[in-house]
């Protein structure tokens, strides 16, 4: 069955995410660093979590238990 989840990303889900990437994935950690500090805009840092976001599900859900990415 699958699980439905908000189209919203909560600040609980940034920092899971934002935690995973600084231990497992630091191309998505700076990816996500270099969106935010380029710009101060809301609209941009709120693309970029929502980015990251989507990318620690997608590797949580794809990658095993400890959210890896897969080789």
């Amino acid at each position: 069955m699958d699980e439905t989840r908000s189209a919203r990303v909560t600040r609980a889900d940034v920092r899971a995410a934002l935690m995973w990437a600084l231990e497992r994935d630091r191309a998505a950690l700076l990816a996500h660093r270099a969106a935010v500090h380029s710009s101060k805009s809301d609209l941009t840092r709120r693309r970029a979590d929502k980015t990251l976001v989507e990318t620690w599900r997608a590797r949580r859900t794809d990658g095993g238990k400890d959210g890896s990415p897969r080789e």
